[in-house]
C-alpha cells in the first residue's frame, strides 16, 4: 500500500499548471533575504506536507540535505531515485525537485542564500552547478563528519536562530568540502568573467530565439571569443550550451507541469511545435509527448529496491 501511494505522488508531482518556486518549502520567494540562512528538520513541518513534497525549486538558495532515517524516492530534474538513510544531497538553486517518504522518515536541511556562499571559493566552483549526493546510486556514503556537523549546525539554529549565520556558513563550507572530496566533483574555482557572464546571460535569454552573434554583442566579444571562452569553461560551444539549457527546461515542464507541448515549445523559445518536436526527439530519442508518457510510468511503476535510479535520456 505503501509502495502504491509513493509512486501516485510521484505521478500527481507534475499535475500543475508550473512549476512552485518557494524561498523554503512552502514560503513564497522573496528578493531582499540577504545573507539568509535557514536550517530545520523536513520533519519539523510534517503537517505542511506529510512526507510528500512535490517538485518546486528555489531561485535564490542552494540546499545541503542530510537524510538521517527511513527511506523514500526523489525526483531530481528528469531523475527518480530510490533512497534508504543515511543519504546526502547537495540542490544547487533553481534545480526542480521534490520527494516522497516513509513516516520514520526525517533530513536535516541547511538553506543558504547564494549571496552569502558566493564569497567562499568552494562554493564558486563548478562543484555547486549541479546536484550532489552521496548514499546512493553507489556513492560513498555521508561520513561521521558530516552528520556530527550538521546536528550541531540544527542544534545551534534551533538554539539562537538570529545568532548563527556565520556558525552554519562555516559547517556548510566543512560539509561541502567532504562531498566534493566524496564525488570528485570539478573543483575548479573563480571560473572567468566572461564564463560568468555568459553562463547568467543563457539563463535570463534561453528562451528567446538569440543566436550566437546576439549572445556575443551583448557581451561585447566577437563570436569567436565568447564561443572560445565557453569551450574553456564548460567544454561546449555557446549553441549547445543554449540547446542545452532548452532541453532542460522542456523536461522540468514535461515531466512536473500539466502544460500541453505547444505551450512548452513556445516557453523554451521555440513557438513552432513541430520544429520542437524534432529538436526534442533529436536530443532525447522520443517525442515530447512520449517522453512524457515514459516518465510518468516510470514515476508510477518504481522498482522496490533501494538506492536505484532512471532517467530518461
Amino acid at each position: 500500500m505503501q509502495k502504491k501511494k509513493k509512486n501516485l505522488d510521484f505521478f500527481e508531482m507534475r499535475q500543475k499548471p508550473d512549476i512552485p518556486n518557494f524561498l523554503t518549502y512552502g514560503v513564497d520567494q522573496k528578493t531582499d533575504d540577504i545573507g539568509f540562512v535557514h536550517v530545520e528538520k523536513v520533519m519539523d513541518r510534517k503537517l505542511i506536507h506529510n512526507g510528500h513534497v512535490p517538485a518546486h525549486r528555489h531561485e535564490q538558495i542552494c540546499q545541503l540535505c542530510l537524510w538521517t532515517s527511513g527511506s523514500g524516492a526523489y525526483a531530481i530534474e528528469d531523475r527518480l531515485i530510490e533512497f534508504q538513510a543515511p543519504m546526502f544531497l547537495f540542490i544547487p538553486a533553481r534545480v526542480v525537485h521534490g520527494f516522497d517518504v516513509s513516516s520514520d522518515s526525517d533530513a536535516i536541511v541547511f538553506s543558504l542564500a547564494n549571496s552569502y556562499t558566493d564569497s567562499d571559493p568552494l562554493f564558486k566552483s563548478a562543484a555547486t552547478r549541479t546536484p550532489l549526493i552521496l548514499g546512493a546510486l553507489g556513492y560513498a556514503p555521508p561520513t561521521p563528519l558530516m552528520t556530527t556537523l550538521m546536528q550541531v549546525g540544527y542544534e545551534r539554529y534551533k538554539s539562537a536562530p538570529q545568532t548563527s549565520q556565520s556558525v552554519i556558513r562555516g559547517i556548510a563550507i566543512a560539509v561541502f568540502g567532504e562531498v566534493v572530496s566524496l564525488t570528485n566533483a570539478p573543483r575548479t574555482h573563480d571560473e572567468s568573467s566572461a564564463a560568468a557572464r555568459i553562463r547568467c546571460l543563457i539563463e535570463e535569454r534561453f528562451r528567446e530565439p538569440w543566436t550566437v552573434n546576439d549572445y556575443a554583442h551583448e557581451l561585447a566579444l566577437t563570436p569567436y571569443q565568447i564561443n572560445s571562452a565557453a569551450q574553456t569553461a564548460f567544454g561546449q560551444s555557446l549553441k549547445r550550451l543554449i540547446i542545452d539549457r532548452r532541453l532542460l527546461e522542456s523536461k522540468r515542464l514535461l515531466a512536473f507541469t500539466i502544460r500541453p507541448v505547444e505551450a512548452i515549445a513556445a516557453e523554451v523559445g521555440i513557438p513552432d511545435a513541430a520544429y520542437f518536436s524534432r529538436f526534442f526527439h533529436t536530443s532525447c530519442g522520443f517525442s515530447p509527448r512520449e517522453w512524457r508518457r515514459r516518465w510518468a510510468e516510470n514515476a508510477k511503476n518504481r522498482p522496490p529496491a533501494a538506492a536505484s535510479e532512471n532517467t530518461l535520456t
